[in-house]
């Protein structure tokens, strides 16, 4: 309530802005993946704001907040919060959930 952060639907224009932006970055993780990009300019901490059992992202404040990470390419600036974090993308991946792929901004 009076949050005046809350983030308002995405635009038909800046989905095909988006669709049409590159990502590039450097490999920490050896593999591949593909899947539908879920962007946000906004970090995301895992632990409380992304559900481990359905893979749904619960942070009310969050850009994303109702997305489900689920076989997609996850591309956010940084995580958020404590190393506690890595633990639920574990659950992700053990519930079968998880993101195909995690971007972050180096």
């Amino acid at each position: 309530p009076g949050n005046s952060q809350e983030q308002q639907p995405l635009s038909a224009a800046n989905a095909r802005r988006m669709a049409q932006q590159t990502l590039v970055g450097r490999e920490i993780v050896g593999g591949a993946a593909e899947g539908r990009v879920l962007y946000a300019d906004t970090g995301l901490s895992f632990w409380g704001g992304c559900d481990p059992q359905t893979g749904v992202i619960v942070d009310h404040t969050h850009p994303l907040h109702n997305e489900c990470v689920c076989g997609r390419v996850l591309a956010i600036p940084n995580g958020r919060g404590s190393c506690t974090g890595s633990q639920v993308v574990l659950e992700l991946l053990l519930n079968g959930v998880a993101p195909a792929a995690l971007l972050l901004r180096t």
